[in-house]
């Protein structure tokens, strides 16, 4: 009896903390750290639909769409842009900022058909005909299958749908890599874009200055070996135990709300004049938003191996691919007009590791470094001045290709 009494007693303790830190925080954070990215944007007033995508293999992705805006209503005709998140994210990455700042607001204002894709594995793409995402078997892909895969589904849905011929494209970090791909081992889908505007291009990585990553690629064998053991396959994204971490830690006020941003600091590199510190509790709350460990592990092995190939499967690359190393991806094949958006302080897709892809894609029609030094690769979809710095330019880009 007593025992029960001191839980009810703790729990009481815990939900008057949780209540007293939430009265410090603006009611808009707290509903934006629970909305989903269809929430975000009926929140704001922007129309928005969920559309779900089978793909070639069984995966049922949650495609995003934002037919337009409170300044220009829906309509047929509109061009179509589809908007692909990087690793660890989801379409939120494009919404969470809000109408001010955020790339799909903007977008959708200007008059375009945005569209946002989730990756198989993120919170959004968790399902499949008949795999529970429970098991080994569901999380047997790499970022190899999002763009062999993923977005050519995608595509062909959404040209489908809106009636067009082709669309633009605009990747940021994992959402570039696995357009490389899609183009490497789908050459035809270059007659499907009219042009691919990538932020913080990634294919080589072996210039990565972030600790996360090098430990990771240093340790590849060590940690893959132990991931399997321990049966961990994929990375959870966040749940209401985070969500209320991050409202209670990240919020103005808050005594550790520096904290907050130090490891993503630590991946992305540093750059605390862009940060917006009051929305640091959504932002956690949104991400990450899940991935398989195979897709990091890819990353890895390509920053050891110095290579842009197909995932190592080690002993089993003669099964899979008849030759006992991974075929190398063919950039040769990337023939739409290409647009590089990237920075100097960037640690993931670093500037000498953009140069080494800009030399290999053969219509690189333009690049442009953001005129900020302190610049990083989070910034590309969460700093405070990104459109003055990155996405108006991008919008005259875009406009271009229309």
């Amino acid at each position: 009896m007593r025992s029960v009494m001191v839980y009810s007693v703790a729990v009481a303790v815990l939900l008057l903390v949780v209540a007293v830190s939430e009265a410090q925080i603006h009611p808009d954070i707290i509903e934006d750290a629970h909305l989903d990215s269809i929430g975000l944007l009926r929140k704001y007033g922007y129309p928005a639909e969920e559309h779900i995508i089978e793909t070639d293999d069984g995966y049922l992705l949650g495609v995003h769409r934002c037919p337009g805006s409170p300044l220009s209503p829906p309509a047929p005709g509109k061009p179509v842009v589809l908007l692909q998140h990087g690793m660890l994210s989801s379409s939120a990455d494009y919404i969470l900022m809000g109408p001010d700042t955020s790339l799909a607001y903007m977008l959708a204002d200007a008059g375009y058909d945005v569209w946002m894709g989730n990756a198989r594995g993120n919170r959004y793409s968790r399902r499949h005909r008949f795999r529970s995402n429970t098991t080994q078997t569901f999380w047997d892909f790499s970022w190899h299958e999002v763009g062999s895969i993923d977005i050519p589904n995608m595509i062909d849905y959404i040209l489908v749908r809106t009636g067009q011929q082709s669309l633009q494209y605009v990747g940021h970090s994992q959402g570039t890599t696995a357009y490389w791909v899609m183009m490497s081992q789908h050459p035809y889908y270059n007659r499907r874009i009219k042009s691919m505007h990538a932020l913080a291009p990634a294919a080589y990585m072996h210039n990565t200055r972030s600790p996360y990553v090098l430990f990771l690629a240093t340790f590849l064998y060590t940690t893959d070996l132990m991931l399997q053991m321990m049966g961990t396959w994929w990375f959870e994204p966040t749940n209401e135990m985070d969500i209320q971490g991050g409202l209670q830690n990240c919020h103005d006020g808050a005594p550790f709300q520096a904290m907050c941003s130090i490891n993503t600091f630590l991946i992305a590199g540093f750059n605390t004049e862009e940060v917006n510190s009051t929305m640091l509790p959504v932002i956690h709350a949104h991400s990450p938003a899940g991935a398989s460990t195979m897709q990091m592990i890819h990353h890895a092995q390509t920053i050891r191996s110095r290579i842009f190939r197909q995932y190592d499967h080690g002993p089993m690359n003669m099964v899979r691919y008849g030759q006992l190393t991974p075929p190398v991806y063919n950039l040769a094949n990337v023939q739409a007009p290409t647009l590089l958006y990237h920075s100097t302080n960037d640690w993931l897709a670093a500037p000498a590791d953009v140069e080494l892809l800009y030399r290999e894609l053969p219509n690189v029609v333009k690049r442009y470094l953001v005129p900020l030094p302190a610049f990083n690769h989070l910034d590309f979809v969460w700093a405070i001045n990104v459109r003055s710095l990155l996405y108006n330019e991008l919008l005259a880009d875009l406009r271009a290709y229309v």
